[in-house]
């Protein structure tokens, strides 16, 4: 009985006043084509304009890359990134990989560099050309072991 009794009351609840206390919500709130919304007493202020209808793009400057302490060839030359455990073993890639793992949480730019090195590791590198070299080379198994 009592099991009977509550499920009545939780579709009364449900089924009629949440639409009706959603309902009531809805009206108080200001339709969308307000100036800004106000506390209670308060006046919308006079001199403000309406927001536009359609958003604004606001463009972001370039910022750019730091300037990198080496020369052309240097900051071209290969750096493996692109496997696990690269903090391990950084102490024997070249000083450009080096430079560039130290200082990645510098800027935004540094970052960049970073994370272009660890692409081309990824996209170059020797691990790559192991992975691919194993899948083209013709390999066989032994099952029998």
């Amino acid at each position: 009985m009592q099991l009977a009794k509550y499920s009545i009351i939780l579709f009364i609840l449900c089924g009629i006043l949440i639409p009706e206390i959603v309902a009531r919500s809805l009206e108080k709130k200001q339709p969308r084509g307000s100036v800004a919304r106000t506390g209670e007493g308060e006046a919308p202020a006079e001199g403000a304009a309406a927001p536009s209808s359609k958003p604004e793009h606001i463009k972001r400057g370039g910022g750019g890359l730091p300037e990198m302490p080496m020369d052309l060839n240097t900051m071209h030359a290969p750096c493996d990134m692109d496997t696990r455990g690269r903090q391990s073993y950084i102490f024997a890639f070249p000083n450009h990989c080096i430079w560039a793992f130290n200082n990645r949480y510098m800027s935004e730019g540094h970052f960049r560099i970073y994370k272009t090195y660890q692409l081309e590791g990824f996209f170059f590198g020797q691990y790559y050309e192991r992975l691919k070299r194993y899948e083209f080379e013709p390999h066989s198994y032994d099952y029998n072991m």
